[in-house]
């Protein structure tokens, strides 16, 4: 029921194409009661008692009626489809929105695949039932509505009794509706999961040849194939089957109908016109009853699917302080810093201090907690204990402040398609001029135009790296982050960049992680991390020999 609120609250906003798709199916409902009704006019007038001068009459209005019907229909599909895309647009905006100013924490643990799985087929699925399932819901229940009046005012007695099989319907709606909204969210969980598969063969493409693992990912990828097959077949299965049950249901009270009818019009209780109008009316009943119990069912079965949905436009923003802070005066302290993922302890016990204008390296072996730690001076990982900038904790501090005083950059650097001045935007509005001297200092001799379009598949790693380093030369972080930023570089490159560096920042905090001895004796000391803890801490020289000791 949740759920079902949700929907209705967002298409609140809609409302006026709602009510113009609610007026069609008045008029569409109306027309089709109307051409039942005139069947009567037509088989007792015109076909027993040959009354020629009514048919061009039955005829105009029979035509009248068509229109109508037609006209309601086109209004109902247009302004359905325009709600509908209008209400995707919407979501998809708000969806990466939220994408961009959620929490770090909100994807830790979450399957490449998954997010993109939930943006793109589950708001597919989430158009269908708002611009196709509820659509059902708002047009058929008020055509079988005209339908059963044109019923009740022929035989009121034989409708009564048609009642009585309402049940059955309601068995079906519950049966059906409940077996396959199970099966389609395991399929959007299959989705999800051959989505990820897919991402991860692109990206090891090179590794997968390389160790000849071809057949191993192949058999992986099989296994989710077919889970996902059964899903949707069982899916398919269960909407199958309800459609045979509300046609032979259908047809079967049809016949009896039938049977009823010709019994009352050999006793002479009906005019054949009447029996034919009543028969033509359920025939006309036929299909939007069925499709009033397919939408209960449908709306029914895609319920799992809003609930993905809303945990995209739920997912945990990131959490902002109060406080403004513009500038480093001292120094960044941090006191007995313990960080958890789930079980996990990454960190636990660091005490450090980071002095204004300090160039500090990190070295320990992988996992040791590197770059958890950076992630958390950046203001991106939750923590115990305190971290501090000149005596303000940092999660008080407005996260856009935050960003100015502290620039993070990793290994893999973030290159996107589009022009080189469209990549360098991201450190904010530059000029001509600058923009060229940030590329000089960054090395990126590869680049010739601002204009020139950049494929980051089509670059190497280096050149990644050196683009993202450009947009930091256009910043002015007060600590600068460096995880292994120049790690794909060559020794003369990363000396020439690693040497602009520390000449355009001389002035502020330096923090870098590199397994390069030559690196890390630019840095004033070096703290060595052994299992998420603080091992050693001293002068470059001595932090390298006990490293290469212990």
């Amino acid at each position: 029921m949740e759920n079902i609120k949700w929907v209705l609250y967002r298409l609140k906003t809609y409302w006026h194409y709602i009510l113009l798709s609610l007026l069609g199916s008045l008029f569409e409902a109306a027309g089709t009661a109307g051409v039942s009704l005139l069947i009567k006019s037509l088989v007792d007038k015109v076909f027993l008692l040959k009354e020629s001068e009514e048919i061009l009459k039955i005829v105009l209005m029979l035509l009248g009626f068509v229109f109508l019907s037609q006209l309601g229909n086109f209004m109902v599909s247009f302004f359905s489809a325009l709600y509908t895309q209008m209400e995707l647009m919407r979501l998809r905006k708000e969806a990466f929105a939220r994408l961009l100013r959620a929490d770090y924490s909100a994807f830790l643990g979450m399957l490449p695949g998954e997010f993109a799985s939930k943006v793109l087929s589950d708001m597919n699925l989430y158009g269908q039932l708002i611009g196709s399932y509820i659509i059902k819901l708002l047009r058929d229940p008020i055509t079988v509505l005209f339908l059963v009046g044109v019923l009740i005012y022929r035989d009121w007695l034989l409708t009564l009794s048609l009642f009585f099989l309402a049940p059955v319907l309601f068995f079906a709606i519950r049966y059906f509706g409940s077996k396959r909204g199970k099966h389609i969210e395991r399929a959007q969980r299959g989705y999800a999961s051959v989505a990820d598969k897919l991402f991860s063969s692109f990206v090891g493409f090179e590794s997968i040849r390389s160790f000849k693992a071809k057949d191993v990912f192949e058999n992986l990828f099989q296994e989710l194939n077919k889970k996902l097959f059964r899903s949707n077949l069982k899916s398919q299965l269960y909407s199958a089957l309800n459609s045979v049950f509300n046609f032979t249901f259908g047809y079967t009270v049809v016949a009896l109908v039938i049977l009823y009818g010709g019994y009352r019009i050999a006793e002479g209780a009906l005019t054949p016109g009447d029996f034919i109008s009543y028969l033509t009316a359920l025939m006309f009943l036929q299909t939007p009853l069925m499709e009033t119990q397919k939408g209960f069912m449908e709306v029914r079965a895609s319920l799992p699917v809003v609930k993905r949905v809303k945990e995209v436009l739920e997912l945990k923003e990131e959490e902002t302080g109060q406080v403004s802070l513009k500038d480093l005066k001292e120094a960044l302290r941090i006191e007995n810093l313990k960080v958890k993922l789930k079980e996990r302890v990454l960190l636990e016990n660091i005490n450090l201090t980071l002095k204004k204008g300090e160039k500090v390296g990190i070295m320990g072996d992988t996992g040791s907690g590197k770059s958890t730690l950076l992630r958390v001076l950046a203001g991106f990982l939750s923590y115990e204990g305190s971290v501090r900038i000149d005596h303000v904790e940092i999660t008080q501090i407005r996260k856009e402040d935050l960003r100015d005083l502290i620039l993070l950059l990793s290994q893999e650097p973030f290159v996107f398609p589009g022009s080189v001045r469209e990549n360098l935007a991201i450190a904010g509005e530059f000029s001509q001029e600058e923009l060229w001297r940030a590329l000089s200092l960054a090395g990126c001799d590869f680049v010739k135009d601002l204009d020139q379009q950049i494929d980051p598949k089509s670059l190497s790693g280096g050149e990644r790296q050196r683009l993202a380093l450009a947009r930091v030369f256009l910043k002015n972080p007060q600590i600068l982050l460096l995880d292994e930023a120049t790690s794909a570089l060559d020794a003369k490159k990363e000396e020439k960049i690693l040497n602009n560096l520390f000449l355009h920042f001389g002035d502020k905090t330096f923090v870098m992680v590199a397994h390069r001895f030559s690196n890390l004796l630019r840095c004033d000391r070096i703290i060595v991390l052994k299992e998420g803890k603080i091992a050693f801490e001293g002068k470059p020289k001595e932090a390298i020999d006990y490293f290469l000791r212990s």
